[in-house]
Order: structure tokens, then C-alpha cells, then sequence
């Protein structure tokens, strides 16, 4: 307060005062700011497993199990109702050069045991097997999996089948894998079942096509009929499940059949028998090396936990010691239940906004759902500041406060 009066009483006098003054060497001192440099940046998000937040509803809505009369890792997936949802649906390998149809081969150290609850987690729904050959340890799991919810503030329903594939390169020598998954599709009452991908081709029925690389889908859908308008059931594969896993990266619409005998498959169209493969690249495994790959298959679209309520961090005002700064989030498609929660350290002060706030959900006319807080930094140095999201998604920020010589 004295210096701000000091101040006043040094401008009323003129300019020649103030250099006067400002000659003296304590004064001097007294006036000069110190400036500070900012600088931010991003760390890569942080993807935990998914906790029940109140936005799932755990009820299961899809029946899967071994597929009777079939060895190690076939799979079979019906409705809740009981309806087909495929015929044959099985995974095949191909090794060293060699076309692995599953079970060929190697030998099965555990089949369909129940999953183990992971840690924190509630109960697991869904099994696991483990086949061994040449070095390579490879461990499907099918697991109960949530869609993504049919409209804002609506529950995911628990209407999916995650399945994943775990290689792992147990053995001494270097081993070329690709992996190839097949399905002899039949949706409720139809055998010759055709394909949309809203996606990448919109408004089309696809039938004896190859998609890869640009045309490569997120997900598409298996019709009960022929026709976009009124497709009766349908059924969706989704092959993106977020970055934890490798994505396929090709898919072959053709007839049932096609294939059986060699790892590729031509597109041929479907006349009345549909099925459909789909591809994840061969790749050299190092001794030691892992892979992980997945898809989702069930009633609605898989969405990952970086997509559930997505959000975006911006960080406005000073940064500088002692001034205010702003911490805002943007979320889409804010999941029910959806919190977020800010994580400041040591250096940064919270002047306004509780630490963990509710994420509104959307109205109609609204894009986005934001969230605010207010800031202070204290002291320079490096700040990590983070925003954890309860869909289990975490953003960094460093911020990095160097005060200039």
C-alpha cells in the first residue's frame, strides 16, 4: 500500500521528480517486476480400466459361451432371447508361414475358466482360454461388454462381448504371426445376412468387398434384411476398442466358406450365405514381445474408455506467479454420472470450483458440457496439473514457470 501512494505522489509531481527518485538505488530495486516464463505442454492421457460410475447398468443382455461340439476357441453368441446372432465364429493363426486353423496343432493349458476379478474392480463376467504352440502363448478372453448409450443420459447397457487375444512370445527365436478371425454370419433367421458401415459408406448395402486402410471401419453392422430403412435386428462389430489394443486392419465381406483352406480370403458376394473375415497384420515377435488385439460383437457400438465421455483441457490467464489463471474442460457426450476431478500440485493454488465437479448432460441445442475452475500459481517450477475423468481417462498438462535473469 505505501508503495502504490509512492507511486502517485512521484506521477503528481512531474518527470523530473520521478528520475530524481528513481536514481536511488533502493527505490530502484523496489520498482523493478521480476518476468517470468511459461511454458506448457501435454502428456500423453492415461487409460484405466473403465469403473461403474452409475453410467453402466451391469445387467447382462447377451448371452456367450463355448460353442458346443467344438474345441478350444470357438465362440458362440446369442441374444439375450436366444436368437442366432452367427454360425461358426472362430479365430485362425498363421505361424511361421503356416495356416493354423485353432486347435490344429500346440496344445490348450486352460479352457474356459472363469475371469478373475481384477483389483478394485467388481465381479468379471466372461471366460478365458490359453493355447501354447511354438513358443507363442495365446490367451483368448470373452468378456461382458458395454454399448454405447442411445442417447445423452441414457445408461450403457451391458449388451457386448469384448473378445481379446494375448500373444506372447515365450520361446528363443523370432516368430512371424498373423491373425485372421472368422465369421459364418446368420442374424435371428437369416443366413445370407448383409453388411453397412454408416461410417465409411453411407447410405450403401455392402456385400463381397474388401475394406482396409482408408475404408477400414469403425464398426459396421450385420442386417436381419437388406434394407437401411427397416433393417429388423441388427447386430454390430466393432473393431476400434480404444489404444490399449491393436486394431484389425482389413475386412472381407464375402460367402461362407471362402477361405477355409488358406490364411487369405477373395470377397465373393454372398448369394444368399454370408460370412466375413477379418485381418490384423503379420509381424515379426521378438522373444519376449506381446500383442494385444480385440473386437467387440454384440447389439450395439463398443466405445472405449478415451471416447466415453470425451473431454478436452485449455488453460487461459496468467500462469505467471501471483496472477490468475483459468482450467477449463469441454466435454462431448458427457457419460451419466460423469465427474471430473482437478489434481494440482504443491506450486498451484485453487482459488474457485470444488476439486470434483458433475459434468452436465447435454440438452438438445448443446455440443459441448463445460467445466471451470480458477487458479494461482504460487511459486515457478514445473507443475503437473491433471484432470482425471471417473470414465477413467486422465490429461496432463506441465506447465513450467522459469523466472528470467
Amino acid at each position: 500500500m505505501k508503495r502504490l501512494l509512492l507511486t502517485e505522489m512521484i506521477l503528481g509531481c512531474g518527470v523530473a521528480m520521478f528520475v530524481g527518485l528513481a536514481s536511488l538505488p533502493g527505490l530502484a530495486q523496489e520498482s523493478a517486476k521480476p518476468k517470468f516464463t511459461v511454458k506448457i505442454a501435454d502428456e500423453k492421457a492415461v487409460v484405466v480400466n473403465l469403473e461403474d460410475s452409475g453410467a453402466i447398468d451391469p445387467t447382462p443382455r447377451i448371452n456367450f459361451q463355448q460353442q458346443r461340439g467344438f474345441p478350444g476357441f470357438y465362440i458362440n453368441i446369442r441374444t439375450i432371447q436366444n436368437q442366432t446372432l452367427h454360425l461358426s465364429h472362430f479365430p485362425s493363426f498363421l505361424i511361421n508361414g503356416r495356416f493354423y486353423q485353432q486347435a490344429q496343432g500346440g496344445r490348450f493349458e486352460i479352457m474356459h475358466a472363469p475371469l478373475d476379478k481384477k483389483k478394485g474392480d467388481k465381479k468379471r463376467v466372461g471366460f478365458y482360454s490359453v493355447w501354447v504352440i511354438d513358443g507363442l502363448r495365446i490367451t483368448q478372453t470373452l468378456e461382458l461388454y458395454p454399448s454405447k448409450a442411445k442417447k445423452p443420459g441414457e445408461k450403457r447397457l451391458s449388451n457386448n462381448v469384448l473378445v481379446t487375444y494375448l500373444i506372447e512370445n515365450k520361446g528363443q527365436q523370432t516368430v512371424p504371426i498373423g491373425v485372421r478371425n472368422y465369421i459364418d454370419t446368420y442374424i435371428i433367421d437369416n443366413d445370407g445376412c448383409l453388411f453397412a458401415s454408416p461410417v465409411t459408406h453411407p447410405g450403401k448395402i455392402l456385400d463381397g468387398m474388401i475394406l482396409k486402410e482408408k475404408t477400414m471401419p469403425p464398426f459396421i453392422q450385420l442386417l436381419q434384411r437388406p434394407n437401411l430403412k427397416e433393417p429388423g435386428y441388427v447386430a454390430y462389430l466393432s473393431f476400434n476398442v480404444g489404444s490399449k489394443y491393436e486394431k484389425a486392419n482389413k475386412l472381407v465381406l464375402t460367402r461362407h466358406g471362402a477361405g477355409f483352406n488358406s490364411f487369405d480370403m477373395p470377397a465373393i458376394a454372398s448369394m444368399g450365405d454370408s460370412g466375413l473375415g477379418f485381418f490384423w497384420a503379420t509381424k515379426d515377435m521378438k522373444p519376449g514381445a506381446r500383442r494385444e488385439l480385440a473386437y467387440v460383437y454384440g447389439e450395439g457400438i463398443a466405445v472405449s474408455a478415451e471416447n466415453e465421455g470425451r473431454y478436452q483441457i485449455s488453460l487461459g490467464g496468467s500462469f505467471e506467479p501471483g496472477k490468475v489463471a483459468t482450467i477449463s474442460a469441454l466435454v462431448a457426450d458427457p457419460a451419466v454420472g460423469q465427474t471430473l476431478a482437478l489434481d494440482l500440485p504443491k506450486g498451484i493454488q485453487l482459488l474457485e470450483g470444488r476439486r470434483v465437479q458433475p459434468v452436465a448432460v447435454l440438452s438438445e441445442d448443446q455440443e459441448y458440457s463445460a467445466v471451470l475452475w480458477k487458479v494461482r500459481v504460487t511459486e515457478p517450477g514445473q507443475h503437473a496439473v491433471r484432470v482425471r475423468s471417473s470414465t477413467g481417462v486422465t490429461q496432463t498438462k506441465i506447465v513450467t514457470v522459469t523466472a528470467e535473469k
